[in-house]
Order: structure tokens, then sequence, then C-alpha cells
């Protein structure tokens, strides 16, 4: 981070702190954001005293510092001497701008720091520029630099979306290293459901260009159901030439390369939303069960989350008009699923629905008895 002054305040971990967040709420107060002046020392006195000063100086300065809003002759001044490469004061200049980041919502300003970055050769400057622009696309540029800390610090800050996905699976479908991979692990696990479409097209796109482990790691960050929509249910498969041409055939194995380790990383690891999403369709629809009946098993079999009392709310929505062998199915894959069903509650639920089922016909109680009993 910018000029570190944590170590200053006891604070326990602000390693991915946004100091800006709070700060720009309290000095948007009149009288918070007079507080300096009114002590009489300037904008430039403050940053050398940070930069240069010790002990309590430097404590003081930072505290005054975060509560002081830069009028827009102010920030021109600190922008100055971030250019300065010789002036000492730069890592405090920024870390100002970074607590009042408004300025940047210029594009011209924003172009400006990006070409602070692109050209600075000291390290911590570079890292503490990419800070400064946290929140914003432009840091999808940032995320193969060459400094470590500049591409860190792009991994932390980069917002997740449309504009930004190709740039974030492409760099952790290279690899930055175990931290950054990390970072970028858990940034696209924030993904929302509607963009797997296009984080798909995008490794389709690069899949002969990058290994298989980093295949399966990128698919494992991904939404589940989209994921099984578009590969187990082939919704994603190019569409079908009567006469394919060499790039139509390229395109159709390449897409087969990733639908096999779409397949194993959802049978590896299925969450509770898929099993759910996989009940529910085999539930209410005969030839989806059919088609999906063996990566259903193995799904439900291979699960480790703990199923609440949603699906059973669901099954119970179901039984309504249900035929007997519709019951009978989701009588099965509620008795495969009983270890997997949170207790108290949800399991009286699943034995209310068992009988509930049963008292349909003669024949069905039967077959539900034997399921019970672990009869075929």
């Amino acid at each position: 981070m910018v000029m570190d002054s944590r170590h200053l305040h006891n604070d326990e971990d602000g390693r991915d702190k946004r100091p800006d967040e709070n700060a720009a709420n309290t000095a948007t107060h009149p009288a918070v954001a007079e507080a300096a002046p009114a002590q009489g020392i300037d904008l430039e006195e403050l940053l050398t005293q940070l930069a240069q000063g010790e002990g309590p100086q430097q404590v003081q300065a930072a505290e005054q510092l975060r509560i002081l809003v830069p009028s827009d002759e102010g920030i021109e001044r600190l922008c100055a001497i971030v250019e300065d490469t010789t002036d000492a004061r730069r890592l405090p200049a920024l870390q100002v701008l970074g607590f009042h980041r408004q300025w940047l919502a210029r594009s011209s300003q924003l172009e400006r720091v990006m070409v602070w970055v692109r050209i600075e050769e000291d390290p911590e400057v570079a890292t503490a520029i990419a800070w400064l622009l946290r929140g914003r696309d432009v840091l999808q540029e940032l995320l193969l630099h060459p400094v470590v800390g500049v591409a860190r610090e792009a991994a932390i800050g980069i917002p997740v979306g449309s504009a930004t996905l190709e740039a974030l699976l492409d760099a952790l479908l290279v690899g930055r290293g175990t931290d950054i991979d990390r970072i970028l692990t858990q940034r696209l696990m924030t993904l929302h459901p509607s963009l797997t479409a296009a984080a798909v097209h995008r490794i389709l796109g690069v899949a002969d260009r990058v290994t298989g482990d980093a295949l399966r790691h990128v698919l494992g960050c991904l939404p589940q159901q989209p994921l099984f929509e578009l590969f187990v249910e082939g919704r994603s498969r190019p569409a079908w030439t009567a006469e394919p041409s060499a790039a139509d055939t390229e395109q159709l194995q390449r897409w087969h390369h990733v639908a096999r380790f779409a397949s194993q990383v959802l049978l590896s690891t299925p969450a509770a939303e898929l099993i759910r999403y996989l009940v529910n369709r085999s539930a209410a629809d005969d030839t989806f069960a059919r088609r999906h009946a063996s990566f259903m098993k193995d799904a439900m079999a291979n699960t480790v989350d703990v199923l609440g009392p949603e699906m059973l709310n669901d099954l119970e929505r179901l039984t309504v008009n249900a035929t007997d062998d519709r019951l009978e199915r989701m009588a099965r894959m509620l008795m495969d699923l009983s270890d997997k069903i949170a207790g108290g509650e949800s399991h009286s639920h699943v034995s209310d629905l068992l009988e509930k089922w049963k008292n349909r016909s003669p024949a069905l109680k039967l077959k539900i008895y034997h399921l019970q009993q672990g009869l075929k």
C-alpha cells in the first residue's frame, strides 16, 4: 500500500483495506474538511512531515492528511509531486490522492494516472499507483504487469464484470504465482451466473494454448448450474453443419476437450446449488432424468454440501399432479440424498414427504418401502 503508516496506528491487519471509503465519507462533512487548515498547516508541509518526520509527527500528519479534502488546485499540486521523480514526497502524495478518488471520475485524469504506471520505474511507487486505481476497469491492463506488487494490487482492486472478465480469465489461465492466483480465484468465484456464458466463450477461445490444470482450475471457479447447462447439456456446443470446414472441426474438438474438463470439475465437487437444480429438473422432466441419470447419481454421491429445506420444498411443490413413476424417482433421489440433508426439521420433512407419497397408491407404497429397506 502507499506509504504504509498502519504500524503507526496499531491496526491489526489493513493489508487489503480501502482507506478512501471511510475517509471519503468522513471528509464530506464541512467541519472535518476544514480540520487541517484550522491548524495552519498546509498540504505540502503535511506531506513533508509524513515523508521525513518521525514517530508522533508522522502519526499526526497521516491523520490530518486522511481527513483533508484537497481542492482542484490541491489535486493538481499532488499530481505534480507524483510526476516529479526527484520529489521524496511522491508516496504520501499518492496516499492522499487515494484517500479521495472522486477526482478520477474524469477520463482525462484516469488516463493521466495510467501514463504514470506505464512509465514508472520505482516498483513501490508503481504499486502505489495501482492501489490508487482500485475499483477501476483499467486495472485489467496491470494484471500481467512485471512488478508483482502492481499485479497484486490490480488483482485485489479490479471490479469483476463483463468489461474485465477476459483479462481476469487470461491472467488466471497464464498464472502469476500462488498469492496473485489465490486473489484472482477468489475474485472469479464472485462472478454473476449471467456472465458464465461469456466466460466459457473466452475459455473456448484460448483452450488450445493453456494447460489442462489451468482449465480445470478456472472452470471450477465458475457458477455450476450454468456450467452444467453449457457443457453437460450442450448449450454451448457449436452448431452442426452438413459440410464442416477444417475450422469447424477444430472448434468442435476444442469444445469436447473443455466439456470433458467441465464435467470432471462438476462431478468432483458438486455444490448444493447444482444438486438442487438436478433434482428439480429430474423430478419435473422425464427426458432430462433419463439422459442425465448417470451424472445425477455420481453428483449426488460426491457432494459434500449440506442440503437445506429449500430442496424439500421444491419436491413438495412438484408432488402436485406427479405420476407414480415420477414420485418413485423423486423418492429414490430423496433416499440417495438422505445423509446430505440438514438434520432436525428437515429430517422430519423427509419422512412426511415419503409418507405422503406412499399414500398415493398401494404399488407406490411398496416401491418406496423397498427403497427404505435398501431393496432394489
